[in-house]
């Protein structure tokens, strides 16, 4: 077997496992690939690689795809002290669903975990700092601005609960207390979606990004612990 076709089935073999692990199609995974260059690298390690088992080639494809990630700082606020995310724990009918919830405001998780605390009368107020590198295959939701998509959006997670979508994050504006009262009616049908819209469109709203799968949370790398200790 000449060197160019055993670097075309080990570069197939690569890209259909890559696909299959992340719930990508071929086409999805290959356009990956180009971007990255990993077809080109492949052949450049080849000497190196053929050596490995597929599973290793895997890891040095996704160390590839990783290494350019862009990288964002995220809040986290609560009233218990942890060390691993464990998404099991995560409250029920939440605007985006079950999962994990940071904000890009460290001013808004130090106001979650008051909260959390006070209401609770447990455990003290815990802000946690995180790095979130976006890679290419995560499926990330944004919601821009607050409209009747992210509206109907969160009346899908609030009313039945659970996860009702197949993001891997989700990215939006946060239904605080200057919000819910609209979002409150919209959702008993006291108001239609383009009233409640109107009514929100001056609306001065926080950030929140949501977390909702074991993958998404392999994003997530913990920079620094601290709790607040004032009154």
């Amino acid at each position: 077997m000449s060197i160019q076709s055993d670097v075309e089935i080990l570069s197939v073999q690569a890209l259909e496992q890559y696909a299959r692990k992340h719930n990508l199609s071929t086409a999805e995974a290959a356009k990956l690939f180009y971007k990255h260059q990993v077809f080109e690298k492949i052949l450049i390690q080849h000497e190196y690689l053929h050596q490995l088992d597929l599973e290793e080639t895997l890891n040095y494809v996704e160390d590839i795809i990783a290494e350019n990630a862009p990288e964002l700082v995220l809040y986290h606020g609560s009233n218990i002290a942890f060390e691993k995310i464990d998404l099991t724990k995560s409250h029920d009918r939440r605007d985006f669903g079950r999962g994990f919830y940071c904000t890009v405001l460290e001013s808004q998780a130090e106001e979650w975990a008051r909260r959390l605390y006070l209401r609770s009368h447990k455990g003290g107020r815990y802000i946690y700092r995180y790095l979130f590198r976006q890679t290419d295959d995560l499926k990330i939701k944004h919601f821009a601005a607050l409209n009747q998509e992210w509206l109907e959006f969160i009346k899908e997670n609030r009313t039945k609960g659970g996860i009702q979508h197949s993001y891997d994050v989700v990215v939006g504006p946060v239904a605080d207390d200057n919000t819910m009262e609209t979002i409150q009616l919209y959702l008993s049908g006291i108001l239609k979606a383009g009233e409640a819209v109107e009514r929100l469109r001056y609306s001065k709203v926080n950030n929140q990004v949501s977390f909702h799968t074991p993958f998404a949370v392999e994003h997530l790398m913990l920079e620094s612990r601290r709790e607040v200790r004032e009154i």
